[in-house]
């Protein structure tokens, strides 16, 4: 029997949503090699260090206003959740680093935002 996967990705911003078409997020454990000089010619020792998290999330850009400053985004969050409500991994106060814009001939129009999150929230409901 199948399973269903995750599959609703939310932008919120102000309290408002946006739909959101993908959303590409990496976690960087912080974690480096301390080189160093032995007989075994390997690396021995590790620090520890900050975890870090970044996020390319393609927003739907509107027929209208755009109402959000994506250049200047602060304190937004990004909810990934599954249909049936059961997982959902949130990424909050979320910082936009750069922006960018996509048209295509299939007259569908996105805005990339990349972005870093200060935390990774995972919620089994």
């Amino acid at each position: 029997m199948a399973e269903e996967a995750v599959g609703t990705i939310v932008l919120m911003v102000d309290g408002q949503e946006y739909d959101c078409a993908s959303c590409d997020a990496q976690a960087q454990t912080g974690n480096r090699p301390i080189p160093t000089m032995n007989r075994k010619m390997r690396t021995k020792y590790v620090a520890k260090g900050n975890k870090a998290f970044s996020l390319n999330v393609a927003v739907v850009i509107p027929d209208g206003k755009d109402t959000v400053n994506w250049d200047s985004l602060e304190g937004a969050q990004i909810a990934i959740e599954s249909v049936s409500g059961n997982h959902r991994t949130t990424y909050v106060d979320c910082f936009s680093t750069e922006v960018s814009e996509a048209y295509s001939v299939d007259g569908e129009t996105r805005r990339t935002v990349a972005m870093f999150a200060l935390d990774k929230l995972q919620e089994d409901i």
